[in-house]
């Protein structure tokens, strides 16, 4: 609790300061703003970002996911994001001869692979993992061989998300600029791991796969994974989480 106090006083602070130019362009600029304001340094490891307390900022009204966080799959073979992108791959938009890979999965409905396939995530409780399903048009299984671990799952969540601050800024454009006042701040604590998989069968918490390819320089062609990301509706946070009244 007391660290969420400490926080809070840092979001006031922050809130004082009124509006705040973006020092990044795109949809990242909100957050890494913040957390430049409040002196945090940008770092891409999977533990929270201001103690225990992972911090995560959107627009007012933007209605997004939110990024929980990214696990790229332990399964039974080596390179499971290679032989995604083999066999699942398709052609790439700007670039057909490379193919990629730009798909996101849940545990309660199939989503279509093109006109062939399709995929699921489904909870093996039994072996303790979540897996990759993917059926062809007779619902025969394609040997894909992809999952994660209980183990890696429960670290991510836990090292990344036992307490989150989620806030939210308005934001306005001068001459071409975008600006952000902070105004907003909701504290959570993460219910637990069984709650998590439960989230994961019910549909809530999405999988995505983002699997490119470099177009250009000494790696073109080679494949570029930008990460595989699990996510929940902003709708849908007190599922995962309970909200903290400070």
């Amino acid at each position: 609790m007391e660290e969420f106090k400490k926080f809070k006083e840092l979001f006031e602070q922050t809130k004082k300061k009124g509006w705040i130019k973006s020092l990044r362009k795109g949809d990242t600029g909100v957050g890494y703003t913040f957390e430049k304001t409040i002196g945090k340094d940008e770092e891409n490891l999977p533990i929270a970002d201001y103690g225990s307390i992972e911090i995560k900022a959107t627009r007012k009204h933007s209605n997004k996911r939110i990024h929980l966080f990214c696990a790229v799959p332990d399964g039974d073979y080596l390179f499971p994001i290679k032989r995604i992108h083999e066999k699942l791959g398709y052609p790439d938009k700007q670039r057909p001869e490379f193919k990629v890979f730009q798909m996101g999965f849940n545990g309660k409905d199939y989503s279509n692979i093109g006109y062939y396939k399709k995929g699921i995530i489904k909870v093996n409780r039994k072996e303790k993992k979540v897996d990759f399903i993917v059926v062809n048009s007779n619902n025969k299984s394609i040997d894909i061989n992809v999952s994660w671990s209980f183990q890696l799952l429960y670290q991510r969540l836990y090292l990344k998300l036992k307490k989150l601050a989620y806030i939210t800024a308005d934001t306005k454009f001068i001459d071409w600029n975008e600006y952000f006042y902070y105004y907003d701040l909701r504290l959570f604590k993460l219910k637990d791991f069984t709650t998590f998989l439960n989230l994961i069968e019910s549909g809530d918490i999405e999988i995505r796969f983002s699997i490119g390819v470099f177009k250009s320089g000494k790696r073109e062609g080679q494949i570029h994974d930008r990460g595989t990301v699990f996510s929940i509706n902003e709708e849908n946070i007190t599922k995962l989480f309970t909200e903290i009244k400070i």
